[in-house]
C-alpha cells in the first residue's frame, strides 16, 4: 500500500509502526525517538516517486525519484520499487529539501507543542534558535530537554548575548559592563560554543543588549570566531539608524574576523523607505572588501515585537518621541496590539481603534500599555504587529543572492509569519509575481543556510546527505494566515519527512518526532 492511495488515518497509524520497526531493524535510534519493536517484518527503505527534485543548490528541477534508509538519501536515479517497500507518491509536485529556519523562535512553546505543527507544516525541518540575544542556558540542559521529550523538528541554537549578560551582571544587566563581566561572558560562551553552539546572536535594539557598547560585543564575537562560529544580529536599529547599525554590524564583523549575518533585514519607517537598493550595496561592498555578510528576510511588511521599539529614546513619558514614532510608520492605525494582558479586549484591535472607543488620544493609550507592563511592578504583557515596511524593499531583500529565508516566528508566535513564511514566498513572490525563480527559492531555504551555518550533511538531496525533505504542489503552494488568523494552515505542503521519518503525510501530522540535535562543524564554505 502507497501513501497516495491508503486513508489519511491509516497512513498516520501505519507510518508510526513501521518507522519503528525500521528502527528496530536497523539497531540504531534517530535522535529524540525511541525505537520500539514491532513484530512484522518489513523493507528498510522508503521510496519517494514520480517528483520534480530541486537538489537545494539552485539548479533547474530534475525528474528523480529518491531512496532512503534510515535517516539518509540512499540513492537517486529512476526508481523502481522493490517488492513491499513503501512509496510515498510525488506526482505533480515539486521534491526539495526540508527548509532551514534561519531565525526560528520554535524553542518558544516546543515542550508544549513537540509536533512543532506551525513549523512542519511550512515544510520548515530544523529551525535555528537562540536569536535576538535570547537562548537558553545552558544548551546542554535544553539539548537533554528535546531528547527527552521528543520534537519532531532539528533544532540549531546560538547564544544570545543578551543571556550572558544576565548571567554574567546579576542584579542589573542594563549598563555597561566591566571588564571583569565581559571576561565571564567571554567564558561562558566558550563553554557553549565547545557544546556545539553556532556562535554569538545580539539582540541590540532590547534589554539588555541595548545597553552594550560595540567593543563588549566584539570582545565575544572573537570568543566565538576562534570556535569557528558566526555572529547574527538584531540589529540596534532597524528604522531610521538601519544605515548606522548596519556599520556597528560590520565594525564586529571585520575587527572580530567573524562572519556576520543581519536578522530579519528591513528597513521599518518612512525615513529610509526605497533605500533597499543602498543596503544591498553596502553589502556588496563589505563582501568585495572580504567580509563574509549575509542576511535573513520574512516575507511581510509588519513586524511584531514590543511596542516599545516606537520610541527608541526610551523616555515612556516623552509625548513628543511616541508622536514621532507613530508618525514614522504612517500614524496609530499601523499599530495592532496582538497581546495585552491587563485588559484582553483591547487585543486585536489598533491603537488607533483603541483611542476611538476609550475617548483617549493614541499617545496616552500607548502610555497606559507601557505603564501596565513596563513600570516597577507591573505584572501585565504586551505584543504589538507594527506594518512599517514597503513592499519595493521587501522584494529587493528576497531576489537579493545573499539573503536567506527566514519565519522570525514560533508556536506562541501571534504573527502571520509562524505558521505562513514559506509557502508565502513560493506562492506569492515565485509563482505569482516573479520576484524569484524557483529553484533559487529554494536554494535560500535550505543550501545557502546550511552552507552559512556549517551542516555538512543538510541543505541538498543527494546520496548520503539527510533524509530531510518537503514535498509542495508549485501550483497551489501558498499562505493562509493573518493577523486575525495567525495560525492558518498553509495550502499545498503534502509531505514531510525529518531525518528519513514522515511527519506529515498527505497533509496530515504522523505523531513522529524524529527531530535532531544539530550542532556546529567546520564551517562548509
Amino acid at each position: 500500500m502507497t501513501a497516495s492511495t491508503s486513508s489519511a488515518c491509516e497512513r498516520a497509524n501505519s507510518v508510526k509502526l513501521t518507522l519503528r520497526a525500521i528502527l528496530a531493524a536497523g539497531g540504531g535510534l534517530l535522535a529524540g525517538v525511541v525505537a520500539v519493536a514491532a513484530p512484522v517484518s518489513v523493507p528498510d527503505t522508503l521510496l519517494i516517486r514520480g517528483g520534480q527534485v530541486l537538489d537545494g543548490t539552485g539548479s533547474p528541477p530534475n525528474r528523480t525519484d529518491l531512496r532512503i534508509r534510515g535517516d539518509r538519501i540512499l540513492e537517486t536515479g529512476r526508481l523502481r520499487p522493490r517488492n513491499g517497500e513503501r512509496v510515498i507518491s510525488a506526482a505533480g509536485a515539486v521534491v526539495a529539501p526540508g527548509f532551514i529556519d534561519a531565525h526560528s523562535h520554535a524553542d518558544g512553546g516546543i515542550q508544549e507543542a513537540p509536533d512543532a505543527e506551525s513549523q512542519i507544516r511550512q515544510g520548515i525541518t530544523t529551525a535555528i534558535v537562540g536569536q535576538d540575544g535570547g537562548s537558553q542556558l545552558p544548551l546542554s540542559r535544553f539539548w537533554s530537554g528535546l531528547r527527552t521529550r521528543r520534537v519532531a523538528l532539528n533544532f540549531a541554537s546560538f547564544v544570545g548575548h543578551g543571556t550572558l549578560r544576565r548571567e554574567a551582571m546579576p542584579g542589573d544587566p542594563r549598563r555597561k559592563a566591566t571588564a571583569g563581566e565581559v571576561e565571564r561572558m567571554a567564558k561562558l560562551l566558550d563553554e557553549e560554543m565547545a557544546s556545539g553552539a553556532l556562535g554569538l546572536s545580539s539582540g541590540l535594539e532590547y534589554d539588555p543588549g541595548f545597553f552594550a557598547e560595540t567593543d563588549e560585543v566584539i570582545a565575544l564575537a572573537r570568543t566565538a570566531a576562534r570556535r569557528g562560529g558566526s555572529y547574527i544580529s538584531h540589529m540596534r536599529n532597524e528604522d531610521n539608524g538601519a544605515f548606522e547599525a548596519i556599520q556597528e554590524l560590520l565594525k564586529v564583523a571585520e575587527q572580530a574576523h567573524i562572519p556576520a549575518q543581519i536578522s530579519h533585514i528591513k528597513l521599518g519607517s518612512r525615513r529610509v523607505w526605497g533605500r533597499a537598493s543602498e543596503v544591498l550595496e553596502q553589502i556588496e561592498a563589505a563582501r568585495r572588501r572580504g567580509a563574509i555578510l549575509t542576511a535573513d528576510v520574512y516575507p511581510y511588511l509588519y513586524w511584531q515585537s514590543s511596542i516599545t521599539l516606537l520610541n527608541p529614546s526610551r523616555k515612556w513619558d516623552d509625548r513628543a518621541a511616541w508622536e514621532q514614532g507613530l508618525e514614522d510608520i504612517g500614524g496609530p492605525q499601523q499599530v495592532l496590539l496582538a497581546r495585552y494582558t491587563p485588559d484582553a479586549t483591547w487585543a486585536g484591535r489598533t491603537v488607533a481603534q483603541i483611542a476611538e472607543r476609550t475617548g483617549k488620544d493614541a499617545v496616552s493609550v500607548i502610555q497606559e500599555i507601557v505603564a501596565n507592563t513596563r513600570a516597577p511592578g507591573a505584572t501585565g504583557s504586551e505584543a504589538v504587529v507594527v506594518t512599517a515596511m514597503r513592499e519595493d524593499d521587501l522584494r529587493r531583500f528576497l531576489a537579493s543572492p545573499h539573503i536567506m529565508i527566514c519565519s522570525d516566528g514560533g508556536p506562541r508566535s501571534p504573527h502571520p509569519r509562524s505558521a505562513g513564511s514559506y509557502p508565502r514566498v513560493l506562492g506569492r513572490y515565485v509563482r505569482e509575481e516573479k520576484v524569484l525563480t524557483l529553484e533559487e527559492a529554494v536554494r535560500k531555504m535550505t543550501s545557502f543556510p546550511a552552507a552559512t551555518f556549517g551542516f555538512r550533511d543538510r541543505g541538498r538531496l543527494a546520496p548520503g546527505w539527510k533524509a530531510d525533505v518537503v514535498v509542495f504542489d508549485p501550483a497551489v503552494v501558498s499562505d493562509t494566515a493573518t493577523t486575525a488568523q495567525p495560525k492558518a494552515r498553509p495550502l499545498g505542503i503534502r509531505h514531510v519527512l525529518v531525518n528519513g521519518v514522515p511527519v506529515l503525510l498527505d497533509d496530515v501530522l504522523t505523531g513522529a518526532r524524529p527531530g535532531e540535535i544539530v550542532l556546529r562543524t567546520e564551517r562548509a564554505r
